[in-house]
């Protein structure tokens, strides 16, 4: 798999090691002749070269010095121009970008503490053999992910182009915003391709984290007062500044139910086991017992699936996954309880920014229209009481 490298590198010396390095490397790849990376390798010597060459090339991986030398200075040079290119490669490219520097401590200071979790920085004693050998075991996995993400978008967006955008370019010149109706008539389709695709989807595809959007927004979930909460006012009715309110709907965080049940499923297998190991001599009721234990088992393992069904498809109930923060932490996962609403005024600015504060995630476009359309069904279906006729 050949991927694109760029090496923002100042120093005649060092650009001809990484050429020795990679070269070599890319020979020992392709002799092994499977999906080992190979790197087509870009330098830039300066910052205004990286910039064009970012804006030239599609680059997955990028190893980025910190001090580049600017046209006319001496040896002295002090700057921090590798970080303005690490900037613009965040702001612009889905790149693995790789900081490598004989300051560290300066790199450690200059990026922001947000991005230092996967923001890779390594220390120019490391050897560039040894870098490029950590790029393609340790990282391996993420730089073919960005590789493959960017042949298919591209791959999508040749087949919208050729199919239906150029053979009806006139229709396109014609409308105003052309360029900003392409934008969403491609983001659309891409979206539309990738999901006819779809047999089921991985737990992160529910979340945008950090939120796509600001101001609040429909599938907002906040965190206030030790409460988590997600917003249903309609999307339409927020961005047509039609709503004098917004609704938040509690969700019951139902992580230490689903452990207890897991817990429990454990203990009941292991329990199996033991039954099943016993010899029939030793145990006379063995095969009942047994069978006694696998009722258990498929009993509780009905009850969590009950749990992850929005609750045994409780109509006041919507199954909420869990929120991945970080490795260390998260949140859930919920039932939206919709007997729960919370009603905020959009006049009371100091209890409306207390839930827009806590703002941490929001659940993704696929998922929205299921919340509402449940919470309808909740809506629709609570019925009168009965009449109760004189005699």
């Amino acid at each position: 798999m050949m991927v694109n490298l760029l090496v923002v590198e100042d120093k005649d010396e060092h650009i001809k090691e990484w050429e020795t390095v990679l070269t070599r490397h890319n020979a020992v790849s392709t002799a092994k002749d499977d999906d080992s990376i190979r790197f087509h390798m870009e330098i830039a010597k300066n910052k205004d070269e990286a910039l064009r060459k970012l804006h030239t090339y599609n680059f997955s991986v990028a190893i980025i010095d910190i001090r580049l030398k600017r046209e006319g200075e001496d040896e002295g040079y002090n700057n921090t121009d590798g970080v303005d290119v690490l900037k613009e490669i965040m702001s612009t490219v889905s790149c693995y970008s790789v900081i490598y520097t004989g300051q560290s401590k300066d790199a450690e200071a200059t990026i922001e503490n947000s991005h230092q979790e996967y923001i890779k920085i390594v220390d120019r004693d490391t050897s560039k053999t040894n870098l490029i050998k950590s790029l393609v075991e340790d990282n391996k996995e993420i730089i073919l992910s960005i590789n493959d993400l960017k042949y298919k978008f591209s791959k999508s967006m040749s087949s919208l182009f050729y199919k239906s955008i150029w053979p009806r370019w006139n229709y396109w010149e014609e409308s105003e915003g052309k360029k900003e109706a392409l934008n969403r008539h491609m983001a659309s389709h891409l979206h539309a391709s990738f999901l006819n695709e779809t047999i089921a989807v991985h737990p992160e595809e529910y979340y945008f984290i950090p939120p796509l959007a600001e101001d609040l927004d429909t599938g907002h979930i906040t965190l206030k007062d030790n409460k988590h909460y997600i917003l249903i006012t309609p999307r339409c009715e927020i961005a047509q500044k039609k709503n004098n309110t917004f609704q938040f709907i509690e969700l019951k965080d139902i992580s230490s139910d689903l452990k207890r049940i897991e817990k429990k499923d454990t203990n009941l297998n292991e329990e199996l086991d033991f039954l099943m190991a016993k010899k029939d001599d030793e145990l006379p009721d063995k095969q009942e017992k047994i069978e006694a234990k696998k009722r258990n088992i498929v009993n509780n393992m009905n009850k969590k699936r009950n749990l992850l069904s929005h609750g045994g498809n409780k109509a006041s109930l919507h199954f909420i996954p869990e929120i991945r923060q970080s490795k260390k932490s998260s949140f859930g996962p919920f039932h939206a309880q919709f007997d729960h609403m919370v009603t905020i005024n959009k006049s009371d600015s100091q209890s409306l920014e207390s839930f827009k504060s806590g703002v941490y995630a929001c659940l993704s476009n696929e998922f929205v229209p299921t919340l509402i359309e449940r919470l309808g069904n909740y809506f629709s279906r609570i019925g009168s009481p009965d009449y109760s006729h004189p005699e």
